[in-house]
């Protein structure tokens, strides 16, 4: 009997694809886990957190020069080969976060005849990627404005959000506010309020205190990633407001100074606080807690309009997810502790 190729490929792809990556000097010290979210993103074409990575290898799918390696955390040095045997059409389906949207009125926060500022959702990127099939932020407003209009409507980014985090989003809707916006968010005349939700510290924080540090990309593809810097880098200062202390966690409050990527949640990270559901920077979230995202949100924006220069503040309100969580952090972890952290 033979077999046709269509059951041999069946077959093949129900095994998954066979990767193999032979490490160099820049994956020595890193962890498992972390090269290899790395390289499955570049294979994806499209971010992977490390907590998937993490699964992969505790499935026993990863072997390390020939053995089998179940140690999510072990160090890699230079010249070990690691190879992989993953459905990479499964792994994508089910570690995309993206989320379908359309703009209705009631997500736009702010509109007039030069801007429009939209309440941005978590789980969609703000400007459009390299894939055409993927929904963004930019897309969605720019079809709503199309639709009203019956033509295709201009429009200017001058600010991002992360892919999960949510909040006040602000676009130009006419070419003549682009410089005097684009000279406002590279400039420190734009005032940007997050609100961030933290696990308990392991010491006392302070009712207010500022991180100042350079920043420096690290990583490619989807785990890239920024880290402090002693010399070269970009300079990125962080003011930060202690507002509520709960049972299980912590709500602060983030004025940043400079636009750098990721600032905020390196800044908290640093200080002992890194924000609950950052695969990244993060770590796991408190036993019982279901965090579904990043818990960063864009309070509020203040600026000059770029035209008539008087003063505009702009407002998004917490969304449900984030009210869940805080909530939930002021709930005793079961284990007796019902005081503040």
């Amino acid at each position: 009997m033979v077999r046709s190729p269509a059951v041999g490929e069946d077959r093949a792809a129900a095994r998954g694809r066979a990767l193999r990556l032979k490490t160099t000097a820049a994956h020595a010290g890193r962890r498992l886990d972390d090269v290899l979210a790395d390289w499955l993103a570049e294979a994806l074409g499209r971010p992977l957190s490390r907590a998937k990575a993490r699964q992969v290898v505790m499935a026993g799918v990863v072997r390390l020069d020939g053995q089998t390696a179940r140690r999510p955390g072990l160090p890699l040095e230079a010249g070990r080969v690691v190879e992989a045997r993953v459905r990479l059409d499964l792994l994508a389906d089910r570690t995309s976060r993206d989320r379908p949207f359309a703009l209705t009125r009631e997500g736009i926060l702010f509109e007039d005849e030069a801007l429009i500022a939209v309440d941005k959702p978590p789980g969609l990127p703000t400007a459009p990627t390299v894939d055409p099939r993927r929904p963004s932020l930019f897309s969605a407003v720019r079809s709503h404005l199309s639709s009203r209009e019956a033509a295709e409507a201009y429009l200017g980014i001058h600010q991002r959000l992360d892919r999960d985090t949510s909040g006040v989003v602000l676009f130009a809707k006419d070419r003549a506010a682009n410089a005097a916006l684009a000279d406002a968010f590279a400039g420190r005349t734009v005032g940007k309020t997050y609100h961030a939700l933290t696990r308990c510290p392991d010491r006392r924080v302070p009712r207010e205190w500022g991180v100042a540090s350079r920043l420096a990309p690290a990583g490619t593809g989807g785990r890239a990633r920024m880290r402090t810097v002693l010399e070269g880098g970009l300079a990125a200062e962080t003011d930060f407001i202690l507002r509520r202390a709960l049972v299980r966690g912590l709500l602060v409050e983030a004025r940043p100074r400079t636009g750098r990527k990721h600032q905020v949640r390196v800044h908290l990270a640093a200080s002992g606080l890194a924000i609950l559901g950052d695969d990244l920077y993060g770590e796991r979230p408190p036993a019982g807690l279901v965090v579904p995202r990043l818990m960063l949100h864009a309070v509020r924006l203040e600026l000059p309009h770029p035209l008539t220069g008087r003063p505009l503040a702009i407002e998004s309100p917490w969304p449900e997810d984030f009210r869940r969580v805080l909530a939930a952090l002021g709930v005793s972890d079961g284990a007796g502790r019902a005081r503040p952290c």
